[in-house]
C-alpha cells in the first residue's frame, strides 16, 4: 500500500518538474534610448512632442511574425467612449527576435495605451501598455 501511495505522489512530482512554463511579451517604454540598464527603469509620464522610446520584449519568442502596433488616447472630446486611434501599424517581426525598438511622437495631451495585436488575432493585445502625456 505504501510503494503505491510513494507511487502515486513521486509520478506527478516527476512530471511537473520537467516542464518551462512560457513567458509572456511585454512592452517598456522610455524617454531615452531602451539597453540592458534601462530596461529596469519604469516611466510613465512624459512631455508633448518628446519622443517616446517603446520596447516589445519577448523572451521567448513572438508567437507570430504579423504584429499590429496602436496608439490609442483617451480623451473628453472624442467620441466611443472617449479614446482614439492615434497610430497604427502593422509590422513583420522575426518569430525568434527577442526584442523589437522604435519610438512614437505624441503631439496631445492625453491618456495614452500602446498596444500589440496579432494580425490574425486582433481581439486582444498580447502586450500593452499605458501612459501620461502632459
Amino acid at each position: 500500500m505504501r510503494k503505491i501511495l510513494l507511487l502515486i505522489l513521486i509520478i506527478p512530482l516527476i512530471l511537473l518538474c520537467g516542464f518551462k512554463f512560457k513567458q509572456k511579451p511585454y512592452v517598456i517604454v522610455s524617454s531615452g534610448t531602451i539597453d540592458s540598464s534601462s530596461i529596469q527603469r519604469i516611466e510613465r509620464a512624459f512631455l508633448v512632442g518628446q519622443p517616446i522610446n517603446y520596447a516589445l520584449v519577448s523572451p521567448d519568442g513572438l508567437q507570430y511574425s504579423g504584429v499590429r502596433m496602436q496608439v490609442s488616447m483617451q480623451s473628453e472630446k472624442t467620441t466611443n467612449w472617449g479614446f482614439s486611434i492615434e497610430e497604427s501599424n502593422d509590422l513583420y517581426i522575426d518569430k525568434s527576435s527577442k526584442i523589437y525598438r522604435d519610438y512614437i511622437y505624441p503631439r496631445k495631451t492625453g491618456h495614452y495605451i500602446l498596444q500589440f495585436f496579432y494580425l490574425n488575432k486582433k481581439t486582444y493585445p498580447f502586450a500593452h501598455i499605458e501612459f501620461v502625456v502632459r
